[in-house]
């Protein structure tokens, strides 16, 4: 079978698997004209984000704001355009409430299992941030309540609605790059300060005047997590830490992943190896400021990487498709495809790259040769990743990123930090869903 081929197939299979197990258990359809009441549990740097965004939404209201940070919650009152919102630091509340019928969740990561569980099984339709969860058994609640209650649920990767990996999907469908062996991922960031230091807004690097334990709720925080005194920056910058999250693999790692998964269609990875570390922000943190992961996919000749640094940018973020015939980048400015180094007609463009460029007196040896194909921005439409989730919640659609898609992520997230903590290559049994 041919690379294109298998591509197209795998594809098929796994839509039509999500539609069979997603579609026939979902709530019923509802009337376009229905408005939607939303809860917006965490309206911190991500989640005030996610507030504007699906106020935008037709028929949809913000009626229920969920915060444990009194400096969140003033400023969600008055992005909301609800005047009557009504505000609930007991998230139990927020989500129990009759007026809401879905629910967005932007906490930290260790209470995403919780709170989507306990919204799935009051029949609440769940946008929820990546990563999906810190653990397999978690992950595999998360699904239990979805399907049992047939439930939209909606997995904060963007990239599922960014017309750009849209584009590259629709590429490798169609064969142009021939069979493809391997996928480069890899995000390189840094800044003046380190990674993750931002309080309320990404732009702000000093802790908020007013937070302390009067403003802050820190019993309701940790009540899913080991006890400790309070600590405001663990409350504000919790990725730094394994008690409230996964760290790079979670944060970044997810992202980057999906967007392949989401192109290639390639699933739960078969083995995984990481190697992580300290080598720059000695800043108390737990986590390692480095990441390095590969999945393997020896069934369908495929491995995946992805490499991550905090203390460079040079390089940014880039995803990279190769397949024989020819290599795709991806990125969320841009999709661009390049011809086979390998191929005759590649070598006649790169002759005459360089001799353009002596004469114009520059070095031919640093000619480059062009993509053959590079998409124009507005060339693909597609709605935005909350629409698209509040669509679904309208029509009984499975949403882009999905429960079975979302599932496949958090055990990919698991079994790279499994990895990273036991100093070997870990595999995943797809029979008792186990990582062994």
């Amino acid at each position: 079978m041919s690379g294109s081929s298998q591509v197209e197939r795998r594809a098929f299979l796994r839509s039509a698997a999500a539609a069979v197990a997603g579609a026939p258990g979902l709530l019923a359809q509802r009337n376009p004209n229905d408005k939607i009441g939303v809860a917006v549990v965490g309206v911190g740097t991500r989640g005030i984000y996610l507030l504007q965004q699906v106020q935008e939404c037709p028929n949809t209201e913000v009626r229920v704001i969920s915060d444990l940070y009194e400096g969140n919650i003033r400023r969600a009152v008055k992005t909301c355009k609800n005047p009557a919102v009504r505000v609930e630091k007991d998230w139990e509340k927020a989500v129990a409430a009759p007026e809401v019928d879905a629910v967005m969740i932007a906490t930290p990561d260790f209470w995403h299992a919780p709170m989507s569980v306990r919204a799935a099984e009051a029949r609440k339709h769940v946008y929820v941030e990546k990563g999906l969860c810190r653990t397999l058994e978690e992950a595999k609640a998360i699904r239990k309540a979805v399907r049992d209650n047939g439930v939209v649920l909606q997995l904060g990767h963007h990239q599922n609605s960014d017309p750009y990996f849209s584009k590259a999907r629709e590429i490798v469908q169609s064969g142009r790059l021939g069979k493809i062996t391997l996928a480069r991922t890899y995000i390189d960031r840094t800044n003046a300060w380190p990674e993750w230091k931002f309080y309320t807004a990404y732009n702000i690097q000093d802790v908020p005047g007013d937070a302390g334990p009067d403003t802050i709720d820190w019993e309701r925080f940790i009540r899913n997590a080991p006890r400790r005194p309070f600590d405001v920056q663990r409350f504000f910058l919790w990725r730094c830490w394994w008690d409230y999250g996964t760290g790079i693999a979670g944060d970044l790692m997810s992202h980057q992943w999906d967007g392949v998964n989401m192109i290639l269609g390639m699933g739960i990875p078969d083995s995984v190896v990481t190697h992580g570390a300290h080598y720059f922000w000695r800043d108390g943190r737990e986590v390692p400021d480095q990441w390095h992961v590969m999945f393997d996919y020896p069934k369908q000749e495929l491995a995946v990487s992805f490499n991550c640094t905090f203390h460079n940018r040079h390089q940014g973020t880039n995803t990279y498709i190769l397949g024989r015939d020819g290599s795709l980048e991806v990125e969320t400015r841009w999709c661009q495809v390049y011809e086979a180094e390998w191929k005759p007609e590649y070598r006649e463009r790169l002759a005459k790259a360089r001799q353009a460029y002596a004469s114009i007196g520059l070095d031919p040896e640093k000619a480059e040769v062009p993509p053959v194909y590079s998409m124009k921005r507005g060339e693909v439409e597609v709605t935005n990743h909350i629409r698209n989730w509040i669509d679904c919640i309208r029509s009984g659609q499975v949403p882009r990123c999905g429960i079975d898609r979302a599932f496949e992520e958090a055990v990919t997230i698991v079994m790279s930090v499994d990895a990273y903590r036991k100093e070997r290559k870990v595999r995943w049994d797809p029979v008792n869903e186990e990582v062994v």
